[in-house]
């Protein structure tokens, strides 16, 4: 990744449309149990891997569909929640939207304080 809130991008054509591609077979979990996970993009149809561990960012909470950083929170008011994302959501997972791909998700890791950060938090 070029800068902190640059998603992954394609390697062959440059698009940042990607998505998670499905396992083709057995051997591939053993890529993933070490962090490596296959994508696909949505442009050019070019499948390719990526290592999801980043160390410069792997103690913030990143999009499980795009791994975007740039992250708002979003209202439970308005969005049916499972069992699972309730009893997180009551154990003190925070509720992140990513801005890229409109993702809801919880997470119990905070959002990067350099992504997102609006300009009048960062002059005062």
């Amino acid at each position: 990744m070029k800068g902190m809130n640059a998603p992954l991008t394609c390697p062959e054509c440059g698009s940042g449309a990607i998505r998670l591609s499905r396992r083709q077979g057995i051997g591939e979990r053993g890529k993933i149990a070490l962090g490596n996970y296959p994508f696909r993009c949505l442009a050019c149809n070019h499948r390719f891997w990526a290592n999801i561990w980043l160390w410069s960012v792997w103690k913030y909470a990143k999009c499980p569909r795009c791994l975007g950083l740039d992250l708002t929170t979003w209202s439970y008011k308005m969005q049916h929640l499972s069992y699972w994302k309730k009893l997180l959501v009551t154990l003190g997972a925070q509720r992140h939207r990513c801005v890229r791909c409109r993702c809801n998700f919880v997470s119990f890791r905070p959002r990067s304080p350099m992504v997102g950060a609006a300009p009048d938090a960062m002059n005062s």
